[in-house]
């Protein structure tokens, strides 16, 4: 029981103090993800999902990024670059390998808009 309690204590911080998400990271995935929902649409449980991984990524590579201090251009590329399989892992894994492609397409639109 001891242990136990011990364990929940020492993890409990890691949950607690996890980096929230930005204005401007919160805003972006919205614009994101409505684009996507709008375009491919999506229902609801699918279209929660997508938003919840698309704000994830953003957190993560901004995480990334601040963690090993990149700065250039092609630093920063090599982040989004693995950033990007991870999110299309996630995508492939509930949408299958051809929905999750279009959805990153359409994504990418969202991002140029």
């Amino acid at each position: 029981m001891k242990k136990i309690l011990f364990i929940i204590f020492l993890t409990l911080p890691l949950f607690t103090f996890s980096q929230n998400a930005t204005k401007w990271q919160q805003k972006n995935a919205d614009k994101i993800s409505n684009y996507v929902i709008e375009k491919m649409n999506l229902n609801e449980k699918d279209a929660i999902f997508f938003s919840k991984v698309q704000l994830a990524q953003i957190v993560e590579n901004a995480n990334s990024i601040k963690q090993s201090g990149a700065s250039s251009a092609e630093e920063k590329k090599a982040i989004y670059r693995v950033g990007y399989n991870n999110i299309k892992e996630k995508l492939t894994k509930r949408f299958g390998n051809k929905l999750a492609q279009e959805l990153l397409k359409v994504a990418n639109e969202a991002r140029k808009q």
